[in-house]
């Protein structure tokens, strides 16, 4: 694939992650307002934002980057489900940058490998929270997430 076609491809995969994130976590959206969605949810037949979230994970499970991390590290679709709500239980659950942090994380290379590893060697929850928001503020550069951890 040449230099365009990768640009073209990184544009879509962000553009399709973006939307996701919008219909499962929609910007501005108050605790209030999560909480009346989730019991709106509970009652319908099919539920938009559980849909998304599924489309989401198939997304991740089918970038080249994200499965070679989950191969190298060992890591299944399962894992990634957990790991989205422990990143929204740890603060994560917000939006910097045009990225949902708690899905963003999972859904690139970097910081999902950083996060792996830096559970792997019991890195304080704390550290791993604002290490990775610091990266989605660009306070850390692209490939300097990971030697937090080496």
């Amino acid at each position: 694939m040449g230099f365009f076609s990768n640009v073209v491809g990184s544009w879509k995969k962000s553009s399709k992650l973006r939307e996701l994130q919008t219909a499962i976590a929609p910007p501005g959206q108050t605790v209030d307002n999560m909480g009346a969605g989730f019991m709106q949810s509970l009652g319908a037949a099919s539920d938009p934002k559980a849909t998304a979230l599924s489309a989401y994970f198939d997304l991740c499970e089918a970038d080249e980057g994200v499965k070679n991390v989950m191969n190298l590290e060992g890591i299944t679709r399962s894992d990634l489900e957990k790991t989205y709500a422990s990143l929204r239980a740890i603060g994560l659950g917000q939006w910097i940058k045009g990225h949902y942090v708690a899905l963003s994380t999972i859904a690139y290379p970097e910081p999902l490998l950083y996060l792996v590893r830096s559970r792997k060697r019991n890195v304080d929850p704390h550290t791993i929270a604002s290490n990775l928001l610091d990266y989605w503020e660009n306070k850390i550069p692209q490939g300097a997430l990971l030697a937090r951890v080496s």
